[in-house]
């Protein structure tokens, strides 16, 4: 007993409408979740964690109000997901200032904010959802502010492992093309 029931054009009208609208919800509930998921932040931590380890020196406004040098172990704080390197500390808290670096999960971008002064409000200064592009623009902020006269790279126990790499790389290269040719 086959009792084949046709659909009327209003029922396919109705079905198809439907469909739509289940896409669009879809598609509404997926961006929600993206929204809501942690940003990848563990490179710009790791970063900071490895620099910080070395004998790098920055210049940066002392408590007197002069610029000084200050080993990056004491400018750079990393803590709850939010890295700050001190760029000026003074017993006046409106001459202090840092820049903060965090994860924002509303706009799914790390953003790099200037906080200085007291009680002070965050500048934004450069955003990206790419840690990558987050660390490179903090080396070109930083790189100026280095003190050359007391940052050696033949003291950097980072940067021995860089060269180390390096050459095991090239080495591994011309052995490859010995053997090729």
């Amino acid at each position: 007993m086959s009792n084949k029931l046709e659909l009327s054009q209003g029922t396919r009208y109705l079905f198809q409408h439907m469909e739509k609208i289940e896409q669009q919800n879809e598609i509404a509930r997926q961006e929600i979740v993206r929204a809501t998921q942690d940003l990848n932040f563990s490179e710009v931590e790791k970063f900071f964690r490895q620099i910080k380890t070395q004998n790098i020196f920055i210049f940066t406004v002392g408590l007197n109000g002069k610029q000084e040098s200050t080993i990056l172990s004491k400018a750079i704080f990393s803590m709850n997901r939010v890295v700050k390197v001190y760029y000026s500390t003074s017993f006046d808290e409106s001459k202090s200032g840092y820049v903060r670096i965090l994860p924002d999960r509303e706009q799914q971008v790390i953003k790099v904010e200037r906080m200085h002064g007291y009680r002070p409000k965050p500048e934004l200064l450069y955003q990206s959802p790419d840690e990558c592009h987050i660390i490179r623009w903090m080396i070109k902020w930083m790189l100026p502010r280095f003190d050359w006269s007391k940052t050696k790279l033949v003291n950097l126990d980072l940067y021995r492992l860089f060269n180390d790499e390096r050459e095991r790389k090239r080495k591994q290269v011309l052995l490859e093309e010995m053997e090729i040719g």
